[in-house]
């Protein structure tokens, strides 16, 4: 019999988890330009801020993965981008050169993310503000992107360096 309750408890669980997540993406849908038939693949993906979030066709997002645009700011992703878990993309960030003791408002760096189409981003990838992604990129798992990626480019690391261009 507890083996029975257990059961309809965790369903109960996973039922009312999954409709909190789908409540959340569809106001994404509402707030945001995300194409019908992209996909929310997983739980726990953010997408927050006042500036503008566009995604194309085809392309689907993975768990704990986040999306921060600033007022004035865009995110753009193109058709067929598969972006894994736990990514994190942000359109603004402190400058690190400046004292952070001070009680004054932080100094910010903004800018907006450009993905081409056609983009793989591994997991675990940070995406600084101000980068644009060229079409049919790799981005590896754990990279930290500081810097523009050129199309067909397949890069890695922290920071993010070319490792090879595609033979396409």
């Amino acid at each position: 019999m507890k083996q029975l309750i257990v059961k309809i408890v965790a369903f109960i669980f996973k039922f009312g988890k999954s409709m909190y997540f789908n409540q959340n993406y569809n106001f994404y849908r509402e707030k945001y330009e995300i194409n019908s038939d992209f996909k929310f693949n997983g739980e726990n993906i953010i997408f927050y801020g006042e500036g503008e979030i566009e995604i194309g066709e085809n392309s689907y997002i993975g768990s704990y993965s986040t999306i921060q645009t600033s007022k004035n700011c865009i995110v753009q992703i193109g058709d067929n981008c598969s972006i894994s878990h736990n990514v994190r993309m942000y359109t603004s960030s402190n400058i690190p050169d400046q004292d952070f003791n001070l009680t004054k408002s932080k100094e910010k760096t903004y800018g907006d993310i450009v993905i081409g189409n056609g983009v793989w981003i591994g997991a675990n990838v940070f995406i600084n503000p101000g980068i644009n992604i060229g079409n049919n990129a790799v981005i590896g798992a754990n990279s930290v992107v500081t810097k523009d990626i050129k199309e067909n480019s397949i890069v890695g690391g922290v920071p993010a360096k070319l490792i090879r261009t595609k033979n396409v």
